[in-house]
């Protein structure tokens, strides 16, 4: 019984005592601790768990980028039209998204043509409605849709076969003299028949470029050709053959030969002279300067194929006044081939459509 109550006692006396002792404390608390921080981080995971998931942010919807883009075709733009020229003129009739404006390579200036495309078709319509036979640069211009290729290609078939119709035969005139005149040609021609039409092409100065073009029926062209090929008008030998399309040149009946490093004293006369040793001279002509009247030391003699390749043989390196003759087949301008440094003469009879986007041999 005294041992029961002795043990009571040592009981209690621990008791009041733990409440002094730290290290006891401390475990005690920190099981507690440890015992809550994992019951909170069970909890948190139930609520977790039991938490419906958040709905992720929506996307952003992007909106369609137009793709509308049908061009406007503008014709007969001048040459010195700029392409902020064509956005003033066109932004007063809508959203303009894009302007194409081909330019050519030597003069960086344009080709008379360019594009623009609108935003939508209602703006488009508006455009070509307001913009068509108005002025832009002091030009009357023109514009419509512009076609696909292939329509384009058909349209211009069906075109060029009701051109035909109307106008008849289309007759190359090349060697032109640069003083004659579209009344002077037309006045050789008309002894042969009705001339529908006659042109001229110039440069961009607007000098006349020594050839042109006859519109007669067909009967009528074919006699032309044959009566006036070879005869001179304004002091120069004239090449007549019917106009062949765009990139096809007729097999030559001649040769046309570039002779070089002509020394400023040589005539004319004399050049023709040493050639004719070998064969008929067909032509034979000294390309001036314009304003000093001073021939430009090259030259272009024409003969029979025979004729011309013995020449050329026995001409080139001849010592002739002085200087050593540089005699060789004339070229086409842009001809890929050695450059007879023609100083831009157009060396065959064809019409160079290199240098005009807007013409050709084909039509016009």
């Amino acid at each position: 019984m005294n041992l029961d109550r002795a043990l009571i006692l040592l009981l209690a006396s621990v008791g009041a005592v733990s409440g002094f002792a730290p290290g006891f404390t401390s475990r005690q608390t920190s099981r507690v601790v440890s015992g809550s921080a994992l019951f909170s981080e069970e909890a948190a995971v139930s609520v977790e768990a039991e938490a419906p998931a958040a709905e992720a942010p929506a996307a952003a919807v992007e909106e369609p980028q137009s793709t509308y883009d049908t061009q406007i075709y503008i014709g007969n733009l001048s040459f010195d039209t700029v392409e902020s020229d064509l956005r003033a003129a066109f932004q007063a009739h809508g959203s303009v998204t894009k302007v194409s404006m081909p330019l050519n390579r030597e003069t960086m200036k344009s080709r008379g043509f360019a594009f623009v495309t609108m935003s939508n078709a209602e703006e488009t319509a508006a455009a070509i409605a307001a913009v068509n036979e108005s002025e832009i640069t002091g030009r009357t211009v023109y514009a419509s849709e512009s076609l696909p290729k292939e329509k384009v290609a058909e349209g211009k078939k069906k075109y060029q076969a009701k051109k035909q119709r109307n106008e008849g035969s289309k007759i190359y005139i090349g060697n032109l003299n640069f003083d004659t005149t579209e009344a002077d040609l037309s006045a050789a021609f008309a002894a042969y028949g009705d001339v529908k039409d006659c042109f001229l092409p110039t440069d961009y100065e607007g000098n006349p470029r020594g050839f042109g073009f006859v519109s007669m029926d067909e009967e009528a062209a074919a006699k032309a050709i044959e009566e006036l090929n070879g005869t001179e008008l304004d002091g120069r030998t004239l090449t007549v053959n019917k106009s062949l399309p765009k990139g096809q040149k007729a097999t030559p009946k001649q040769i046309k030969l570039y002779v070089g490093n002509l020394s400023w004293g040589t005539e004319e006369s004399t050049l023709r002279e040493l050639f004719e040793e070998y064969g008929k001279v067909i032509d034979c002509y000294s390309p001036v300067d314009r304003e000093t009247g001073q021939h430009r030391g090259f030259a272009f003699v024409t003969m029979d194929p025979d004729d011309a390749l013995r020449a050329a043989d026995e001409t080139d390196g001849y010592e002739l006044d002085g200087r050593i003759l540089r005699v060789n087949e004339a070229q086409p301008k842009g001809y890929g081939g050695r450059s007879n440094e023609n100083d831009g003469y157009d060396g065959g009879d064809a019409y160079d459509e290199s240098a005009d986007e807007g013409w050709g041999n084909d039509g016009y």
